[in-house]
C-alpha cells in the first residue's frame, strides 16, 4: 500500500539542468529568477534563492537528469532506504551537492533519478540577487514518458507517492499528478512520443505575484510563452515561459492543498482541463 511508504511528508528542493554552457544558463536563472551562483569544484553551479535552489552541469541542452526531493529527518531518510531496498529497489549513490552525505538515489524507469535526503548545514547563500525578492518556492517538476504507466508505477507503487489526478482519453490515462505532501503535485508526467523533461515551476502566492512576476519578465525581454491561465488539475493560477535553451519554467500561484486520504479524480484528455481559461498546451 503506498500510504505505507514513509516519503511522507518530502517536497522538491531542487533539480539539476544540463547546458553545454552551464555559466550562461545559470546566469539567467541568477538575473530573471533570483538565484545566486555558486561554482563547485566539480564544474557544476548551484544556484540558490528563497525557498529555491538549482543545479546546472555540463550536459545536453536542456536535460533534466535528476530531482532532489528533502526529506523532514535523519530518521524518515532511513526509514525510506529501509523501505526502497525492502522491495528490491536499488540505490545508487547521491549526486546532489545539496544533500548531505547520507543522502541516496533511485534510477526510475526513464533512467531520470530521485533523490532523497536533508540539506547540508553549511551551504552558504551569496549575494541576494534583485529578483530574489518576488516570491517563487521551487514545487513541481514534470516530465514527458513513452510508458505512463511504468513510470507511474514506479513513483507510485514502488516510491509512496500519492495519485492526485488522472487525465484520461476514454479509458487510457494520458496524464497524471503525484504528491508526497499535501500540495496538489509535485511530481507530474504526460504521455509522449519520446521521454523528455517537460518543465518546473516556482509557487508564487497569489494572482498580484502572477503579474509582478509578468513585469519582470517583460523587463528582461522575456516573452510569456503561455497563459496567464487556470490548469484544471491543481487549480492553479499559471504562466510559462522559456530559459536561454527552450526549457519551460512556470510560475504558479494558489495551488490546491489536500488531505492525504483524497481519492484520485479523473479529468478528460481536452483542451479546457489543461487551461480553464484559454489555449491548452496539448502533450499527446
Amino acid at each position: 500500500m503506498q500510504n505505507r511508504s514513509p516519503i511522507w511528508p518530502a517536497q522538491l528542493d531542487h533539480i539539476r539542468l544540463d547546458a553545454p554552457e552551464p555559466n550562461t544558463v545559470a546566469q539567467f536563472y541568477r538575473d530573471v529568477i533570483g538565484m545566486t551562483p555558486i561554482e563547485l569544484e566539480d564544474g557544476t553551479v548551484l544556484l540558490q534563492g528563497p525557498e529555491r535552489r538549482l543545479v546546472i552541469g555540463r550536459g545536453p541542452a536542456g536535460g533534466q537528469p535528476w530531482s532532489g526531493f528533502r526529506l523532514q529527518s535523519p530518521a524518515q531518510r532511513d526509514a525510506l532506504r529501509a523501505h526502497l531496498e525492502a522491495q528490491g529497489i536499488a540505490i545508487e549513490a547521491s549526486p546532489s551537492p545539496v544533500f548531505g552525505e547520507a543522502s541516496f538515489a533511485v534510477r526510475d524507469p526513464d533512467g531520470r533519478l530521485a533523490v532523497f535526503g536533508l540539506v547540508r548545514d553549511d551551504l552558504g547563500r551569496g549575494v541576494v540577487q534583485p529578483a530574489a525578492a518576488l516570491p517563487g518556492r521551487l514545487q513541481h517538476v514534470v516530465v514527458a514518458t513513452t510508458d505512463l504507466a511504468r513510470l507511474v508505477g514506479f513513483y507510485r507503487d514502488g516510491l509512496g507517492f500519492l495519485t492526485t489526478d488522472i487525465v484520461r482519453e476514454g479509458e487510457t490515462p494520458t496524464a497524471m499528478f503525484l504528491r508526497a505532501d499535501p500540495e496538489h503535485h509535485s511530481f507530474a508526467c504526460f504521455r509522449a512520443p519520446e521521454a523528455r523533461p517537460d518543465h518546473h515551476a516556482y509557487e508564487a502566492n497569489s494572482w498580484n505575484d502572477l503579474r509582478d512576476w509578468a513585469d519582470h519578465l517583460s523587463r528582461h525581454d522575456i516573452k510569456i510563452w503561455w497563459g496567464p491561465g487556470r490548469h484544471g488539475p491543481g487549480n492553479n493560477l499559471f504562466l510559462m515561459a522559456k530559459d536561454p535553451q527552450g526549457y519551460l519554467f512556470e510560475i504558479s500561484a494558489e495551488l490546491e492543498v489536500l488531505p492525504r486520504d483524497m481519492a484520485p479524480r479523473l479529468w478528460p484528455h481536452a483542451e479546457k482541463t489543461l487551461n480553464l481559461w484559454g489555449p491548452g498546451w496539448m502533450r499527446s
